[in-house]
């Protein structure tokens, strides 16, 4: 009964929100952020490991990606890499921090509809908090591509001294994409907490999370598939059909992480009554503010002042 009313109010939900409607309008923002976003993570990557390591790094996480996605990213990449000078780390770090942190503030809004909360953060906190999600998620990609050098390296080194290097090789192989799992996971796991207005406590593993990863890795290997066989783009949209392409991906990567937040709001709302943290998520009064005193609406459930009470007692 609870699996049905599950996928009943997940399904209200998904049509109540505009989840592909809301998903098309994030594309135009991300297509906007992303490539300020390259500009970003490249001018702090180049600081710690060579343009190599960053093209090996993109390679692998292209593999997961349709084939026009990959070639128009890698494309950059290599075009960013090529241009780097001095000045570039820092002055490019600069500029596109704060394009790429725009894509931060329309998923802001976006999360608070779904949630059901309302925006009382100040515009500055908000551009703040969006500024620090831009610049943590890039440490975690310089990071993740550090350890395509510094992993292999310090694995075989000390498998070696066991005579297990052959054993290690195969364990790379395997877990160097769960690691990548792990860390995409991570990102959205960031993005649901601290985007929306909610004080819900941080949780990595959450139903939402792991749903909306899957099925944007799902997603993206069926629209793979779909290019491969059945792919029109060109045909119908000339010389655009890779812009169409990518930005088609952009959207129903954007579905995908929806779905994810969708399904953590519809597993709060169930588990409300059992679970703190799921009632915080769920309460639509969270933050909540009175039109008539500005004043916060928990403050409704303070007991009135006794008569004759001094008003400091």
């Amino acid at each position: 009964m609870q699996v049905k009313q599950f996928f009943k109010k997940l399904g209200t939900g998904l049509l109540a929100d505009n989840v592909t409607d809301v998903g098309a309008m994030l594309a135009y923002y991300a297509m906007m952020a992303l490539f300020p976003m390259l500009v970003f993570v490249l001018s702090l990557s180049l600081l710690v490991i060579s343009g190599d390591t960053v093209r090996q790094g993109v390679a692998m996480a292209g593999e997961t990606l349709p084939p026009s996605v990959r070639d128009v990213l890698t494309a950059r990449v290599d075009a960013l890499i090529k241009a780097s000078n001095a000045g570039f780390a820092i002055a490019g770090a600069v500029l596109a921090l704060w394009g790429a942190s725009r894509g931060a503030t329309s998923l802001m809004t976006a999360l608070n509809s779904i949630y059901h909360k309302k925006e009382t953060r100040s515009w500055i906190r908000r551009q703040l908090i969006a500024i620090a999600m831009t610049i943590g998620v890039a440490i975690l990609v310089v990071l993740a591509l550090g350890l395509l050098v510094v992993g292999p390296a310090v694995g075989h080194w000390m498998m070696d001294r066991f005579g297990l290097g052959a054993a290690f090789d195969a364990a790379w192989s395997i877990g160097r994409w769960v690691g990548a799992g792990l860390l995409v996971m991570l990102v959205w796991a960031l993005v649901y907490r601290f985007l929306p207005n909610t004080d819900a406590p941080f949780r990595i593993f959450t139903p939402g999370a792991v749903s909306g990863v899957l099925l944007w890795l799902g997603i993206s290997y069926g629209f793979s598939l779909y290019l491969a066989h059945f792919n029109s783009f060109e045909a119908t949209y000339g010389t655009l059909g890779g812009a169409i392409i990518f930005l088609t991906w952009l959207w129903l990567s954007n579905v995908a992480l929806l779905f994810g937040a969708e399904v953590n709001d519809v597993l709060a709302d169930l588990r409300a009554r059992n679970h703190p943290a799921a009632a915080r998520l769920a309460d639509s009064q969270e933050h909540a503010i009175e039109p008539a005193t500005g004043k916060a609406a928990a403050d409704e459930k303070k007991p009135p002042r006794m008569p004759g009470r001094p008003a400091h007692a």
